[in-house]
C-alpha cells in the first residue's frame, strides 16, 4: 500500500524528545497501480518525524505552531536523501536527512527538517472505503 500526504486528515501532533508524532485519523492509502481522486482506503497511520532539528525556519525548532497543526493536507512535499515524494510505502521506515513540508487546508503552513522517519499502522484501528460527512 502506498500512503499520499494530500487529502489526509491530521488529527493531533505530539512532542516526544527531539521527535514529532503526526497522527493521522483518516490517511489516503492505495494500491501501487491505482491512483486518482476518491481511490483507495482511508486508514489512522502514525508518521514519526525523528531528531527534529527545525521547524518553520526557526534556528532551534519551536514546535508550538505544528502542534497546533490539525486538518486535512492540501500540499505536501517530503525531501528524503535526493528524492522528492508526495507520498510513501507503507509501512516505512528511514534514517535519511528528510524535509517535510505540509500546508493544511486551513492556511498554516508547517516544515520540518531533521533525520530519521517512520510511518506506520495505528494498532486496533481498520480501514474504511470512504468517509461521509
Amino acid at each position: 500500500m502506498i500512503f499520499e500526504f494530500e487529502d489526509s486528515e491530521v488529527a493531533e501532533v505530539t512532542q516526544q524528545g527531539d521527535a514529532l508524532h503526526i497522527r493521522f485519523s483518516a490517511a489516503r492509502l492505495y494500491d501501487a497501480g491505482r491512483t486518482g481522486a476518491g481511490q483507495g482506503l482511508w486508514q489512522p497511520l502514525l508518521l514519526i518525524c525523528k531528531q527534529v532539528a527545525h521547524a518553520n525556519k526557526a534556528p532551534e525548532p519551536h514546535f508550538s505552531e505544528i502542534l497546533t497543526a490539525i486538518g486535512r493536507v492540501h500540499r505536501a512535499e517530503l525531501l528524503l536523501g535526493s528524492q522528492r515524494l508526495r507520498s510513501l510505502p507503507m509501512p516505512f521506515e528511514s534514517d535519511a536527512a528528510f524535509a517535510l513540508e505540509l500546508e493544511f487546508a486551513s492556511g498554516l503552513f508547517c516544515e520540518l527538517k531533521g533525520k530519521g522517519l517512520e510511518l506506520r499502522s495505528l494498532l486496533s484501528q481498520c480501514s474504511v472505503d470512504s468517509y461521509q460527512c
